[in-house]
């Protein structure tokens, strides 16, 4: 998935890289309408968590508007635009769709992309260009409780803005659910100005209402978010020592090319004739991975606006 964090990491960490490939594989397992979409949407979850994480951890005091504004839009919306042009083709000349769809206004048609996952890119560039201008200004332990306690809110509110959100259909509900995964990537980035006990106290209550939301039956929140918020707090908390042997780079970053661009794929599987549905995320998670690492390979320049 996106890499608006990849210029932050201080060190490369392993568990982390993982983490980013096991997460771009839910997404894709979401997108194949397999029975574990639900598990698989956790994989968003992560990618929010981490990206707000570490614009929040590592945001630079100095830096101008627009300086910021150069360095997300390089990185979120040069992709977002080619890969637009690239499915409003599809759209037009093999799909017999409408490029956009403009039934609830151009705005929000362009916000929710020629494909919908696109609506990730414009949000989180939003996200952490907000983030650049805010976190260098303001209190990090005030900044930190703000975002807990708002996490909690909008995942104990679940059952009053989901339906409205829905309602209101893409991008709405997608811009919804983002807000608690950047809200606790957030917490988790200011954790060590925030006392360790207030930390652990806002972290335990934001498991609360997810678990409040799981006992609500919330579809498409309880699931995903218990899934990436479990998974970022292990690794966040207590990173894993691996083997410096295990280098799994030239993999994890593909991950945002996947992300991109896995739906060609899953199209193609989607109406392979006699293809179980157990093997079509794998299949276009390979796929994809194979095509993004070629292309990242010969052609680097031409992707490092891509993917």
């Amino acid at each position: 998935m996106t890499d608006s964090y990849a210029a932050a990491r201080p060190v490369l960490r392993q568990d982390l890289e993982i983490l980013r490939i096991a997460a771009a594989f839910g997404i894709v397992l979401l997108h194949s309408g397999h029975d574990t979409w639900e598990i698989g949407y956790g994989g968003l979850v992560v990618f929010l968590i981490l990206s707000s994480y570490f614009a929040t951890a590592h945001a630079k005091p100095g830096a101008t508007f627009g300086q910021i504004l150069s360095k997300r839009a390089s990185r979120l919306l040069a992709p977002w635009a080619v890969w637009m042009v690239l499915y409003g083709a599809r759209n037009h000349f093999f799909a017999d769709r409408n490029i956009l769809e403009t039934d609830r206004g151009w705005i929000n048609g362009v916000l929710a992309g020629t494909q919908i996952h696109l609506w990730y890119l414009p949000y989180m560039f939003v996200a952490t260009v907000g983030l650049d201008l805010v976190v260098p200004r303001v209190s990090k332990k005030l900044l930190g409780w703000a975002a807990g306690l708002g996490a909690i809110a909008v995942l104990a509110s679940a059952t009053l803005w989901r339906p409205w959100a829905e309602l209101h259909g893409y991008p709405t509900v997608q811009y919804c659910h983002a807000v608690a995964g950047v809200l606790i990537g957030i917490l988790f980035g200011c954790r060590f100005q925030i006392k360790p006990s207030d930390f652990w106290s806002l972290l335990l209550a934001v498991f609360a209402a997810i678990g409040l939301t799981l006992a609500r039956h919330v579809g498409g929140v309880a699931v995903p978010y218990l899934t990436g918020t479990v998974l970022c707090s292990a690794v966040l908390i207590r990173p894993l020592h691996l083997p410096p042997r295990l280098d799994v780079r030239s993999v994890s970053e593909c991950m945002f090319g996947v992300y991109l661009g896995h739906i060609f794929f899953d199209r193609i599987y989607n109406i392979t004739p006699g293809l179980p549905g157990l093997w079509q995320a794998p299949l276009t998670f390979v796929s994809s991975l194979a095509v993004i690492w070629l292309f990242r390979r010969y052609l680097p320049r031409a992707a490092r606006w891509a993917t």
